[in-house]
């Protein structure tokens, strides 16, 4: 009898796996011989391939997932048609994580040849979505909710994060940062991953591409520190149409923190508010880029706008192409919004002098600077900036021929009045 016993005992787990649905015996020989797997439950169904799974458990050395629910379709040795979990907790690792659901369709893995590891390109996926993240350690992080869809080689596809937490002490000077949603489409992200990988160019892929970030906070315990309302960037590939690109940044706040909160202070600033937009497009057939519009403002500080063209600017410059890049135009323009006000008010009350003296100071000295009759129009335009009858200063360039980078990087000018003539440079107030 206990012979008979003994002989039972070792049977049954073998009677255990004989009787679990195919697409679980499937899964164990996926998995590997260092991961075991066990379940409370485990039900086939109609689907070739498809089993349900209830009460998962995986386990690696000292390392394990349980599952309370694991949905199985379409199991392959190359991959899986659809996968569903709820109920997720990884424990025993560097990283411990609960997860509410995750779902997975449309799964294929291309093998490797020989000796290679699986690489971004080898992986496709019609949708990844994944909720309720919760990780812990010295930096925990918490993800509302992840969405990926198209993901592979050659594919466009589109993605999205929302509620990200994140909780890092060893930041310094901020312990919390946290983002409503981060979105992208139109991106190959597959490729994007394998170029990071092998720090390489990504390709570029025609059509339309946007990236959004809303919502972004930065805070130490409860003091806010920075908060941003959103980031946009968007471009456009059409064959046969220059090539554009746009970046807007809105409602950027930043609170009185080191190294600048000195400096807001002095100058009576209890916040500083910023926005910044960018345009460009660039012409590959005839090698022209123009950026139409860079401008960065302030609030109650002070805006500055950059614009340029130029030409033998192809697709894929590098450091040395950019020497045969030819400068058309330029101009750069400033408008105090109140920070040179306020400088010239600290400054005085400081040396304890008068204002009006003061200004006068910086004029004799800018005019030291920009001597002589040809920089006359440039030495008046600072004068009346100086002097508080201008807000505005305006500089462009109109050289009398497209000026090459490699000229100015190879002949700098000793002065002022050569610069001037270099660039056809003219300064302007008002």
């Amino acid at each position: 009898m206990r012979q008979i016993l003994l002989a039972a005992l070792l049977l049954l787990p073998m009677l255990a796996h004989a009787q679990e649905p195919a697409a679980v015996t499937q899964l164990r020989r996926l998995l590997g011989a260092d991961v075991t797997l066990s379940f409370d439950r485990a039900t086939a169904t109609d689907v070739a391939g498809s089993a349900v799974l209830s009460g998962a458990v995986l386990r690696r050395q000292n390392e394990s997932i349980r599952i309370t629910e694991a949905r199985l379709e379409g199991l392959r040795d190359d991959g899986i048609a659809r996968l569903s979990l709820r109920g997720i907790a990884i424990s025993g690792g560097d990283l411990p994580v609960t997860l509410e659901r995750l779902d997975l369709e449309g799964l294929a893995i291309r093998r490797p040849a020989a000796g290679k590891t699986v690489q971004p390109g080898d992986v496709t996926a019609d949708l990844l979505r994944l909720e309720g993240w919760r990780s812990t350690g010295p930096a925990p992080v918490n993800i509302g909710g992840l969405s990926i869809e198209g993901f592979g080689a050659g594919r466009t596809g589109q993605a999205s994060l929302t509620a990200l937490e994140i909780l890092a002490p060893q930041m310094g000077v901020a312990d919390r940062l946290t983002i409503a949603r981060i979105a992208y489409a139109g991106l190959d992200a597959a490729d994007l991953l394998g170029a990071v990988i092998a720090q390489r160019a990504p390709r570029r892929a025609p059509g339309r591409q946007s990236l959004e970030i809303e919502g972004v906070a930065l805070s130490q315990g409860a003091a806010p520190i920075a908060r941003l309302s959103a980031l946009t960037l968007r471009g456009e590939i059409t064959a046969g149409r220059p090539q554009t690109g746009a970046f807007a940044l809105r409602g950027l706040e930043v609170m009185p923190t080191p190294p600048i909160a000195d400096w807001m202070q002095r100058l009576g600033y209890a916040t500083l508010g910023a926005e910044a937009r960018l345009e460009a497009t660039h012409d590959v057939t005839a090698q022209l880029l123009e950026l139409s519009e860079f401008g960065i403002e302030l609030r109650d500080v002070g805006e500055l706008n950059l614009a340029f063209r130029a030409d033998r600017v192809p697709e894929d410059m590098d450091a040395s192409g950019a020497q045969s890049a030819r400068l058309l135009s330029a101009r750069l323009r400033y408008a105090d919004r109140s920070v040179f006000q306020r400088w010239v008010r600290t400054q005085a009350a400081q040396e304890r002098i008068a204002e009006a003296a003061f200004r006068q100071r910086l004029i004799g000295q800018s005019a030291a600077m920009l001597a002589g009759p040809r920089l006359a129009d440039a030495r008046n335009a600072v004068a009346r900036f100086l002097r508080g009858e201008a807000t505005v200063l305006e500089l462009v360039a109109q050289p009398r021929a497209p000026l090459p980078i490699s000229q100015i990087s190879g002949k700098p000018q000793s002065s002022l009045d050569g610069w001037r003539d270099m660039f056809g440079l003219t300064l302007t107030a008002r």
